[in-house]
């Protein structure tokens, strides 16, 4: 009797495995079909972003001479510039992107008046403020920090309020060093869009950009600007994706 109940107890502990394995195997087929393995192209491609961008340029530096009012330096000691800007969130809180910027800076003082066109190219990185301190904030607006380096050039017409005084032209001879630092916010448009304010200051490695060198410090400017960037690859997947990565999909779904 009592090796009978035994086997019934085997028999029924064999029964429950060989249920169990094939209700993990009937459900592995039936949802394989909504799962595909990431491709190597598709990793790649995930979290590009491109930035247009357009702004206001202001200069510091011998010809200029507001540098303490803010109005009125962006009226008469700036100009109009405007930029492409790639780049990668590699992370919800670090981004990095290259930029290329070209415009003019603009400048005045009491003796003299200058021109400049620019071109520059700098890789730069940032942190997401918000994302870094509350990571699964789901917040429209995100302020952000943002710094890098590169190169510019330049071409300068500098004119004389005195006619009897020869204008100064100015030009690089080869491309120069220059810092960027600053920051800004952006806002979410919708999944792929979004909208951003940044003020960035850039520091070169030059003291002629206006066409004079009587300065002890090099010539920086500042850049205001206003962006749309899309998102690309960034159309956001059904939660049984995020589950199966192990990911919560709200965050990752809003960047």
């Amino acid at each position: 009797m009592r090796h009978s109940r035994t086997k019934n107890i085997i028999f029924l502990l064999l029964w429950n495995i060989l249920l169990i394995t094939l209700v993990l195997l009937i459900q592995n087929k039936s949802f394989g079909q909504y799962y595909h393995a990431p491709t190597t192209w598709s990793s790649i491609m995930k979290n590009w972003t491109v930035n247009v961008n357009g702004g206001r340029t202001s200069f510091f530096g011998d010809v200029s001479l507001y540098d303490h009012e803010f109005n009125e330096k962006m009226k008469k000691d700036g100009s109009w510039a405007w930029g492409v800007e790639v780049g990668r969130n590699m992370t919800p809180v670090i981004s990095l992107s290259a930029q290329y910027l070209m415009g003019q800076l603009a400048g005045s003082n009491s003796k003299s008046h200058f021109v400049s066109d620019i071109r520059e190219f700098t890789v730069n990185g940032s942190l997401d403020l918000l994302n870094m301190l509350i990571p699964d904030n789901d917040a429209g607006l995100h302020p952000y920090i943002k710094g890098g380096m590169g190169q510019f050039t330049f071409d300068t017409k500098l004119i004389y309020n005195d006619p009897d005084v020869a204008d100064v032209t100015a030009e690089s001879k080869s491309p120069e060093f220059i810092i960027t630092y600053g920051g800004g916010v952006y806002y979410l448009l919708t999944n792929s869009f979004d909208v951003n304010v940044e003020f960035m200051g850039r520091r070169m490695d030059n003291d002629r950009i206006d066409g004079t060198k009587n300065s002890k410090n090099n010539d920086t400017y500042s850049y205001l600007s206003l962006g749309i960037t899309y998102k690309i690859n960034n159309v956001p997947r059904d939660t049984r994706y995020y589950k199966r990565m192990g990911m919560k999909s709200p965050l990752i779904r809003r960047r």
